[in-house]
């Protein structure tokens, strides 16, 4: 059975990530580096959602940010979205035991999908950027991205599962 709350929120969120991403992350940067919000919002989502459908909602939230945001190919941060919700779904069960793990987890799921985005993005010759700048990207981005899931682990768990689990303060 399709539990419509939980995929209202999930939309809500992914389109909510991907605004945010656009919007403020796209001026707003350190370093020239910004966080990924729909990395992020992928992983927590994978955290609650079943498999199908968090590999479902990564692929259309890729997919619609080469099409309206990206100056990317078409499908490359689908693929990459895909894949960081995959790893997402299978190491989950280690994940859960509390805000700081999840934070790691979830840089460590961000290390996946900003190495799949280079990858894949300087395959079909996409990406131009040198060393130094690729690898502050790997390592800036999820840093980044572990220090806003301390922050909002709590909160998305509490609102995707409906109660305190075990990632509520």
């Amino acid at each position: 059975m399709i539990d419509l709350r939980r995929t209202l929120l999930i939309v809500i969120g992914m389109v909510g990530a991907l605004v945010v991403q656009t919007t403020l992350f796209g001026r707003v940067r350190l370093g020239g580096i910004a966080p990924d919000m729909v990395i992020l919002a992928v992983v927590f989502f994978s955290l609650r959602a079943r498999a199908e459908t968090a590999m479902l909602a990564a692929f259309s939230i890729g997919f619609l940010f080469d099409a309206v945001a990206s100056s990317s190919a078409l499908g490359l941060r689908a693929i990459a979205y895909t894949t960081v919700a995959f790893v997402a779904v299978r190491t989950r069960d280690r994940a859960d035991i509390g805000p700081l793990a999840v934070a790691v987890w979830a840089g460590l799921m961000t290390l996946v999908g900003i190495t799949a985005i280079l990858l894949v993005g300087t395959l079909f010759g996409q990406f131009s950027m040198g060393f130094g700048q690729a690898s502050r990207r790997i390592f800036l981005v999820p840093l980044f991205n572990a220090g806003i899931a301390v922050v909002l682990s709590p909160f998305t768990s509490r609102l995707l599962d409906g109660r305190r689990g075990v990632m509520g303060l």
